[in-house]
């Protein structure tokens, strides 16, 4: 008995091993199958649509990413208000990188560039006013573009603190959207293209103060500001190479805030974000027919960075959002460099200095671009 045992043992010894090989060669051709998949990493799982806030953590600890996610926010709004929230979603209306009005700014050379930069505390002095909220409308392009403005505006014009200007998004959104010659480009509360024609149209027509066409989130049925009273007019206005970091650097602390965008899921961990340094998978930009024209869906502004980062040493951009400041770090969110896409689509106004001389402490404003 014991010497037919041995051979029984050594058939379900090879049979395991089987299963083993089988079984190890289906998770292989699982792994294959899911690092061809978008924001696949070899190490890090992404976050997909409908995930629950107990899966997002679940991914977040998993991860090791080092940010904290909270529906407090977002839990008041309905599944359309939270779609509203995030609305860059039009074709591009040209899709050409001929086309394109605006030059990518681009590093030549190495730039002398800080570990850290804010344009909220230069100096003491912050060139930013309060964060706004967009409320139940796809108008963010309107704010990243307004707020992107103001910056360049304050920083030209030695504005600061409480003197910071402030620009109509009512303005940008129907004026020269809805009801006027770019509503091909940007509508309203529907959303924009991905060309940023609404920065080309404050170097084209101009911006008026907020005071002059208040910010009501609805369509008003018309534009209630002449077409001859004054505007402010900006100079140029370009873009930055994708994922290009120190040109993202270089044009902050050059020209001022800049805008950018990312990709938001509607209930998803962006829109959940309550605190630390965002990472997702979503790093590359293969965007057609540019990196450019990656796919985003919400427009924010990059005010500053800091290189050392968190604890792990992530370093991220200081992003300012446009849904009130009870979401994120106050309406702010540090994002890691190149997560949701924000390095993709990145733009920046001109504003010439008032007398021909910044005055920013501790800065020498146009030394790293001209």
């Amino acid at each position: 008995m014991h010497r037919n045992a041995a051979p029984g043992r050594i058939r379900a010894l090879h049979a395991g091993l089987a299963r083993f090989l089988a079984a190890g060669l289906t998770a292989l051709v699982f792994l294959l199958a899911l690092s061809v998949l978008e924001g696949w990493t070899a190490d890090k799982i992404p976050f997909a649509p409908g995930d629950t806030l107990e899966q997002i953590r679940e991914k977040i600890r998993l991860n090791g990413y080092n940010f904290t996610v909270s529906d407090a926010w977002i839990s008041s709004l309905s599944p359309q208000q939270r779609a509203n929230l995030h609305t860059r979603g039009k074709l591009p209306s040209r899709g050409t990188a001929a086309a394109m009005d605006a030059s990518t700014l681009a590093l030549d050379s190495p730039v002398a560039l800080p570990a850290s930069f804010d344009w909220r505390n230069v100096g003491g002095r912050a060139y930013l006013g309060p964060v706004r909220d967009q409320k139940d409308c796809g108008s963010c392009y309107a704010f990243a573009a307004a707020d992107t403005a103001e910056g360049a505006y304050n920083i030209a014009n030695g504005r600061y603190n409480a003197n910071c200007a402030d620009f109509s998004e009512q303005y940008i959104a129907f004026c020269l959207g809805t009801y006027g010659p770019y509503v091909n480009s940007f509508d309203g509360c529907f959303g924009a293209n991905y060309d940023y024609d609404e920065l080309l149209a404050l170097t084209q027509v101009g911006i008026i103060p907020e005071a002059r066409m208040p910010y009501t989130w609805t369509d008003p049925g018309g534009c209630t500001y002449g077409d001859y009273a004054p505007r402010i007019k900006f100079a140029s206005w370009g873009r930055v190479g994708c994922n290009d970091i120190d040109a993202i650097k270089a044009a902050i602390m050059t020209y001022g805030p800049v805008d950018a965008a990312v990709w938001v899921e509607n209930n998803g961990p962006f829109a959940n974000y309550s605190g630390g340094v965002f990472e997702d998978t979503l790093t590359s930009c293969t965007g057609n027919p540019t990196c450019a024209y990656q796919t985003t869906n919400h427009a924010i502004t990059l005010v500053g960075w800091d290189d050392a980062g968190d604890a792990q040493n992530n370093g991220y951009w200081i992003l300012r959002n446009s849904w009130g400041t009870n979401w994120g770090e106050q309406g702010y969110m540090r994002i890691k460099y190149t997560s949701a896409r924000v390095g993709c689509s990145v733009a920046y106004l001109v504003m010439p200095p008032s007398g021909g001389r910044f005055s920013v402490p501790g800065i020498s404003k146009q030394l790293l671009l001209q």
